[in-house]
């Protein structure tokens, strides 16, 4: 791991806190610690990171909560960790925006591996030219970058980062079929026997927010295969 990578793990147990931060600093890893959502909040203001490891269940301010008040464009990986390992948190987590998810107790190599994995993908999509294009479908506006959708008519639907991430799998594909793994891995989810369920629940939501604005049809369904964008989508130029 490069030695620039930088990490804020935020957790209110000293002690597990403590021990990530020793086995992460002993594999090259520059390492900030804290105990609880205002250090969250400060250390983002003060420096860059190219991860964060956020405890779910901490006194004052939970993780949920604290994730769910960072903006949403520019905000490096997040990997939740909790003791208690519940499909809400994990489903709630993703909805939010979080990269991956992890139960305590936990292996430290593969909190290590999960970073790494992270790391890599984050820099890939900045050197592929950050954020992404703006995409356009039948009178649709998808801002990939900028983390908006714009619905015919110019009215803003406000989507989670979890259903935007699978709107936006669905709208890369430009129409074509988009199988229940690959939309999977869009939420960056790695525990399909959870997150299968999670899919259910975004695509569920996110075609109802679509409905709201005239797109009750705009997400095809192909049984036993996958899923479609019903209208071809290309970026703007």
């Amino acid at each position: 791991m490069d030695q620039q990578t930088r990490v804020l793990i935020i957790d209110d147990d000293a002690a597990i806190r403590s021990l990530m931060a020793e086995f992460l600093t002993g594999h090259g890893i520059d390492v900030a610690t804290g105990g609880g959502a205002p250090d969250l909040y400060a250390q983002l203001k003060a420096g860059r990171f190219d991860a964060i490891v956020l405890d779910v269940m901490m006194a004052g301010e939970d993780g949920l909560t604290a994730l769910s008040k960072l903006p949403i464009a520019d905000r490096p990986p997040v990997i939740l960790v909790s003791v208690l390992g519940n499909d809400v948190d994990r489903i709630v987590g993703i909805e939010l925006g979080a990269d991956d998810y992890l139960a305590k107790p936990f292996n430290p190599r593969e909190l290590l591996a999960r970073i790494r994995a992270l790391v890599r993908r984050s820099k890939l999509r900045e050197t592929r030219g950050g954020g992404g294009p703006v995409w356009l479908f039948g009178e649709w506006r998808l801002d990939a970058a900028g983390w908006q959708l714009t619905a015919p008519g110019g009215a803003d639907v406000a989507l989670t980062p979890g259903e935007f991430r699978l709107l936006l799998a669905l709208v890369e594909q430009r129409g074509r079929l988009i199988d229940r793994d690959r939309l999977l891995a869009a939420t960056g989810a790695d525990e399909a026997d959870v997150f299968d369920r999670s899919i259910d629940v975004l695509l569920s939501r996110l075609r109802r927010k679509l409905a709201d604005h005239g797109g009750r049809d705009l997400i095809r369904t192909v049984r036993g295969e996958g899923y479609q964008l019903a209208i071809a989508a290309r970026p703007a130029d």
